[in-house]
């Protein structure tokens, strides 16, 4: 077996914004307070990744980006993050479900999101990263995955599998992208998955396969007790606040405090550094 000397951990966070918190909540799940709970989080997340000196990557919705009113929107807050030295990946426009949405309807949101961003932060970075909202396990028929719980089944719903994706991704200059998913042998546990999945090039495009969200003891323990070259986590900066959530600020903390101070070479890259 292969020995990394150094361990990459890519760290993504899904940032929606009020756009973001919208479309994926219920009516009854609405409330205006976590708008900028979200923020205010953001602001914590920003000041612990600089005392650890740690770069991450921010994927946010476009429409976050957008000349309006604080909360709704917020161009200053993704410029700091950006001069901070983080990568700012897309979200899409508005989180939108991609699976259900024609090619078209997904190329004009990639384009927008896309140019929205980096008018924020002055492009002084370009965005070539897109994170889907919703992240699951989608379809994927070359590789064997399929997804019937999804509201956009392929091929009823030509966007549903993510070979189709990839390919709009590529014709709107986008460089990589996570993507979640599980090939049947995974789907019947007939072959052991790697929580934090792979990272490797396919159709001109990066993968970052993520499986799993939050920072709890599971995934330190998986992170230091195996041998990968790289480690892909994702979390929300809203659900630090949560603490029976494996994304909470303790886990958080005690996530960067553990790696850190471990005998392991690891260290935390952003996407872009991976092309």
């Amino acid at each position: 077996m292969k020995i990394f000397k150094e361990k990459k951990i890519i760290l993504i966070w899904d940032f929606d914004g009020p756009i973001g918190q919208i479309n994926s909540s219920y009516p009854y799940n609405f409330s205006f307070e976590n708008f900028e709970e979200e923020i205010n989080n953001v602001h914590y997340i920003l000041k612990k990744l600089e005392e650890y000196n740690i770069k991450s990557c921010f994927a946010i919705t476009g429409f976050s980006a957008e000349e309006g009113k604080y909360p709704y929107v917020f161009p200053e807050l993704i410029n700091e993050i950006s001069l901070a030295g983080h990568e700012i990946a897309s979200h899409s426009w508005r989180h939108e479900w991609t699976p259900i949405f024609l090619k078209k309807q997904i190329e004009k949101s990639l384009i927008r999101s896309k140019k929205s961003l980096e008018k924020a932060i002055h492009n002084k970075q370009n965005v070539i990263g897109f994170v889907p909202p919703h992240n699951r396990p989608m379809t994927w028929l070359r590789k064997g995955a399929f997804s019937i719980g999804d509201r956009g089944i392929f091929p009823f719903f030509k966007m549903g599998d993510n070979n189709n994706l990839i390919n709009v991704l590529i014709e709107t200059n986008y460089k990589w992208v996570r993507i979640s998913y599980q090939n049947i042998f995974q789907k019947f546990n007939l072959l052991k998955k790697n929580c934090t999945g792979k990272v490797y090039k396919y159709n001109k495009i990066l993968i970052l396969e993520n499986h799993y969200t939050g920072f709890d003891d599971k995934v330190i323990n998986h992170i230091l007790n195996t041998n990968f070259p790289t480690y892909t986590i994702s979390a929300h900066p809203l659900m630090i606040s949560f603490l029976n959530k494996t994304e909470s600020k303790e886990n958080f903390e005690n996530f960067l405090k553990k790696l850190t101070q471990s005998d392991q070479e690891i260290q935390f890259v952003l996407p872009s550094s991976l092309i």
